[in-house]
C-alpha cells in the first residue's frame, strides 16, 4: 500500500513558500486527509478480513513493515490502529480504542524490499543507463522548451521525467494543502506534468532487468510466503495477513514485475491486495487492486493466468523476474562505481 496524502517532501529554489515550515505538519508528513483516509482503508480490511483474521491481535498472526520514511510508518500504524481495535481482553484503558502494534522496518540503505536504491548498485546502474534509451530521448526532445520554461520559472535544472515528477508532486502537495499554484505553470499543471511524471515512474522498470531488481524481490518473498503456506511449513504457522506500506514507485515496482501495471500512477492509499486461497486442497490466488479515483475493489488478472489463478501457475509466471542470488545480482564490476544519489521517497 502506498502512504496517505502528504505535505510536500522537498521544492523548487523559487517556491515562495520555500521558508515555510509546513505547519502544522512539517515537511513529507501526512495531512489529516491523509491520516483519515488511511484510516478509512485500515476499516476496509477490517470489514473484508473480519471473520478471517478474528479480533485478537497477535505479532504471529499479523506482520507489519513499512520503509523507513515518517510517512510511511505513520501510515503503518494508522492502518493498524483501525484494523485491530482492541477487543474487551485487550483494552488496556477503558474508552481507548488503541493498541500498540509491532512495525518492521530496515533503513533505506539496507532496505532490499520496499525501497530498493542504495542496496543494488547494479540496479542504480541499469536504471541510469534508461536516460539514453530512445524512447526516453524522444520525450525529453518532445518536451525541451517545457524543461527550459520550467527551469527558469523553478530554479530547478529540468533535464528528464524524474525532474519533472519532483515538481508536479510538489505543486501537488501544496496546492492539496490550500496553497495557491503560481500562475506561470497552471497552463501546464496538472494534466501536462501529470504524464511526464506517470512516463517517470516506467523508467525505473523500464526492461526485465530492472524489473527483476526493483519488483522481483518483493514477488520472490511472496511467492515463497505462499507456497510455504501451501506446504504447510509457514513460520509463524498462525500467520494470516502481511502488510506492507511503502511508496508509489515501490506499487508500480511489483505490479510491473507481475506484468499488471496499467501505466497510471498509483494515487495515495492505493493498495495491492494479494490473496491465498484454499479450495479442496487446491491453493489458488487472487489480486485485486483499489486505486483513485473512486477506490473500488478490482480484481487484477496476470497475463497467462484467470482471476482465479492456481497457486503452481503463478509460481511459473513469475519465475522470470525472481532473483535467485539477489546480492550476486546487484554487485558491478567496477570497483570505483559510485551508487548516484537516491531519488526522493
Amino acid at each position: 500500500m502506498r502512504h496517505g496524502q502528504r505535505s510536500p517532501v522537498d521544492t523548487y529554489p523559487n517556491d515562495p513558500n520555500i521558508n515555510s515550515t509546513m505547519a502544522p505538519y512539517g515537511w513529507g508528513q501526512l495531512t489529516n486527509k491523509g491520516r483519515l483516509n488511511v484510516y478509512d482503508q485500515g476499516l476496509y480490511l477490517r470489514n473484508r478480513y473480519d471473520k478471517f483474521l478474528g479480533r485478537d491481535y497477535n505479532p504471529d498472526k499479523f506482520w507489519l513493515q513499512s520503509s523507513s520514511v515518517d510517512r510511511t510508518k505513520m501510515t503503518a500504524m494508522i492502518l493498524s490502529s483501525a484494523l485491530w481495535k482492541p477487543n474487551e481482553k485487550q483494552t488496556f484503558k477503558p474508552g481507548m480504542e488503541w493498541q500498540p502494534v509491532v512495525l518492521y522496518y530496515w533503513p533505506r540503505s539496507e532496505d532490499h524490499l520496499l525501497i530498493i536504491w542504495n542496496a543494488c548498485p547494479k540496479l542504480t546502474m541499469e536504471r541510469m543507463k534508461v536516460e539514453n534509451d530512445t524512447k526516453v530521448k524522444k520525450v525529453n526532445n518532445e518536451n525541451q522548451k517545457l524543461y527550459q520554461f520550467l527551469s527558469k520559472h523553478s530554479g530547478w535544472p529540468m533535464k528528464s521525467p524524474g525532474d519533472v515528477a519532483n515538481l508536479y508532486a510538489t505543486l501537488r502537495a501544496e496546492e492539496e494543502m490550500g496553497i495557491s499554484i503560481p500562475h506561470w505553470v497552471q497552463p501546464y499543471y496538472p494534466e501536462k506534468l501529470k504524464s511526464i511524471a506517470t512516463f517517470s515512474y516506467s523508467m525505473n522498470c523500464y526492461n526485465e532487468l530492472l524489473r527483476r531488481l526493483a519488483g522481483g524481490p518483493f514477488v520472490k518473498k511472496l511467492v515463497n510466503k505462499m507456497m510455504d503456506k501451501a506446504s504447510g511449513i509457514l513460520k509463524p504457522k498462525d500467520r494470516k495477513m502481511f502488510a506492507y506500506i511503502a511508496h508509489d514507485n515501490t506499487l508500480v515496482n511489483v505490479l510491473s514485475a507481475l506484468n499488471i501495471w496499467d501505466g497510471k500512477d498509483p494515487d495515495y492509499n492505493c493498495m495491492l491486495i494479494i490473496e491465498l486461497h484454499e479450495d479442496n486442497g487446491k491453493w489458488n490466488v487472487q489480486l485485486f487492486e483499489k486505486n483513485s479515483p473512486d477506490y473500488k475493489t478490482r480484481p487484477l488478472i496476470i497475463p497467462g493466468c484467470e482471476t482465479i489463478c492456481p497457486l503452481d501457475e503463478f509460481v511459473k509466471l513469475t519465475t522470470s523476474v525472481i532473483p535467485i542470488n539477489y546480492d550476486k545480482e546487484c554487485n558491478i564490476d567496477d570497483p570505483n562505481y559510485i551508487v548516484p544519489p537516491s531519488p526522493p521517497a
